[in-house]
């Protein structure tokens, strides 16, 4: 059966059977495939079987939805084709191939007893990097030098023994600097933040000699909500051993009490008898380390060695620790900047259509705002409609290519005036364009900002007028109304776009059509809110098309 691969932003990776002829994908908890993800929309996405194949379809969701890069509203699925809905990443996969996740290759296993003895391992707690002789416990105990036949070491041995511990140490902090600096060279090279992940594991396996290791992050419910998404091996003979047996309960002590351990020579450490996992593998040391943001365990790496000669060190583990801080930085920064991007493109979109005031409302609204912005709902708006007076007569005289330049320097105008007083375009109909003021949010003043907007832009055709020279003269007619009206995405799944729709919409258009050249002719609610701030004058009702009972109007004086 077909397959949908799921690698999140966070680095989490798994396979979703489609077993359904339906499947929703969202961020409610009510979707088959739930994306922990807050650049997607709580009904986001459907994939439905169909004769022809899995077909895709977006659900109108705020930040659309992308096949091999590619914004799509309906599309049939072929094998492999690379989804992208938010930061979340998915892949469609047919019965014959499936990619294989981190998770599968992980097991983590419940252990018992260890309450029975909470000295499983040694701990370090992750508040910095420094040495600590409890870090490391061995199963033969320190020799010291009142116990042994040794005689008390001469000055000469302190100074060499001195001299190998500072070689050592600038050893360990030349690994920590080369492993920093390739992270964060990685880190702007490499966007996929999965791959980036791997990378950093193939880092830690460079410094450190380890057979196997692996990647948990957590989830929004703690330690009982973890995900493998980095698994490791030293070389190919280890995959072939089957899965990995994580220890729970190493990893619970971990994120519960924000330390790191390490064991050297877990075989033969009787304090270990709870951890069946190390034995059942012949895992003969490992280090588990934390990876923190603030406060907050965000999930843990885990190395092992199988091999007796290979005991890590405390040097290990104060390294390991380093890079999974830096890691845990760059987990957090991988992600921003995915945000950053989304919120990028997200902007784009909305500078077509919004004032820079109005994007910054829906952009810090939260996610319910962007959410709900684009879904239909009641409100009461202001529409606007203008046209030119005469183009089909004015472009028959003249070649398309001035048609076009005159429309756009028109165009261009009129738009930064609707911007200006924080309305929003609705399209462009022609030589018209309708704009709308309380859609997607409402405001007190919407008719007041509407009828200022129909000021200024008659103002501004006086100039554009002059710029163009006495061959050309244009006038322009404006009608404007205000009621309830549905305000959302509306079309079909093949093209949506952000309308309102209602009667008072109709209304305003019929008011522009009946206006004289340079008119401003409003509705009687638009009267009613705007009276007592502008000069009006009643025109008297007016019989328009598509009304069976005529429609009282008024006019705006400047």
């Amino acid at each position: 059966m077909p397959n949908i691969h799921v690698a999140s932003n966070d680095g989490r990776a798994y396979n979703f059977p489609i077993i359904k002829d339906e499947i929703s994908i969202g961020r409610g908890k009510d979707s088959d495939i739930v994306l922990k993800d807050d650049t997607v929309s709580r009904n986001h996405a459907r994939i439905t079987k169909s004769e022809e194949g899995y077909l895709l379809t977006d659900l109108g969701s705020f930040n659309g939805t992308k096949v091999n890069e590619k914004s799509i509203q309906s599309t049939l699925l072929k094998h492999d084709d690379q989804i992208e809905i938010g930061l979340t990443k998915l892949t469609f996969l047919t019965k014959e191939e499936t990619k294989p996740s981190p998770a599968d290759s992980v097991s983590l296993t419940p252990e018992t007893g260890y309450e029975e003895d909470q000295q499983i391992v040694g701990s370090s707690p992750q508040t910095g990097l420094r040495g600590s002789k409890e870090l490391l416990i061995s199963a033969e105990p320190p020799i010291s030098y009142k116990e042994s036949s040794v005689s008390e070491p001469s000055a000469e041995a302190i100074q060499q023994s001195r001299s190998g511990a500072d070689l050592s140490s600038l050893e360990r902090s030349n690994k920590v600097l080369f492993v920093l600096y390739e992270i964060s060279r990685q880190l702007n090279s490499i966007q996929d933040f999965n791959e980036l992940l791997k990378k950093i594991m193939d880092l830690i396996f460079k410094v450190i000699d380890a057979d196997s290791g692996f990647l948990i992050l957590t989830g929004e419910e703690g330690e009982d909500d973890l995900t493998p998404v980095v698994v490791k091996y030293k070389d190919d003979q280890g995959k072939g051993k089957g899965q990995l047996r994580a220890s729970r309960t190493i990893i619970n002590k971990v994120i519960n009490d924000k330390v790191a351990l390490l064991t050297s020579n877990a075989m033969d450490d009787s304090r270990l008898e709870s951890g069946k996992s190390l034995f059942i593998q012949q895992i003969r040391s490992a280090m588990c380390v934390p990876l923190c943001k603030l406060e907050k365990i965000i999930g843990v790496i885990q190395l092992d060695s199988t091999r007796l000669e290979n005991q890590f060190t405390k040097d290990d583990l104060e390294l390991l620790k380093a890079i999974a801080s830096q890691m845990a930085m760059i987990i957090e920064q991988a992600s921003l900047n995915e945000q950053i991007r989304e919120e990028e493109a997200m902007r784009s979109r909305l500078e077509r259509f919004h004032s820079p005031q109005v994007i910054e409302m829906i952009l810090k609204g939260g996610q319910e705002t962007k959410d709900n912005i684009m879904d239909p709902k009641d409100l009461t708006a202001t529409i606007l409609f203008t046209d030119i007076i005469g183009f089909t007569r004015l472009s028959e005289q003249m070649p398309p290519r001035e048609v076009n330049v005159i429309l756009n320097q028109y165009f261009s105008r009129m738009t930064d005036i609707i911007f200006k007083y924080d309305g929003t375009l609705d399209k462009y109909i022609g030589d018209g364009l309708m704009a709308v003021f309380g859609a997607p949010m409402e405001k007190d003043d919407d008719a007041e900002r509407a009828i200022k907007t129909a000021q200024e832009m008659r103002r501004a055709l006086v100039e554009l007028r002059e710029k163009m020279g006495e061959k050309i003269k244009i006038d322009i007619r404006i009608g404007i109304n205000t009621g309830r009206v549905v305000a959302g995405n509306m079309g079909s799944p093949k093209r949506m776009e952000y309308t309102v729709i209602g009667d008072p919409v109709n209304t305003a258009s019929r008011l522009e059509s009946i206006a004289k050249p340079n008119q401003i002719l409003i509705g009687e609610e638009t009267c009613r809110l705007v009276k007592d701030t502008f000069k009006i004058n009643k025109v008297g009702p007016r019989k328009v098309k598509g009304k069976s009972a005529e429609v009282m109007v008024y006019e705006v004086i400047d």
